[in-house]
């Protein structure tokens, strides 16, 4: 899972849970970004560089 993703993980385990389930997480690997989620970024660079 892209590490961008993660504060979005968090909050489908608290409301899947009632507010008491939580995860742990550590580095596994680098991949190359592809899709919808380098276009995003790609973008936010080139709006934060202008």
């Amino acid at each position: 899972m892209p590490e961008s993703e993660i504060g979005d993980l968090i909050v489908e385990v608290r409301s899947a849970t009632a507010g008491v389930g939580s995860f742990t997480f550590k580095f596994d690997h680098m991949a190359e970004l592809m899709g919808r989620t380098a276009e995003q970024i790609v973008a936010a660079r080139k709006a934060a560089a202008a």
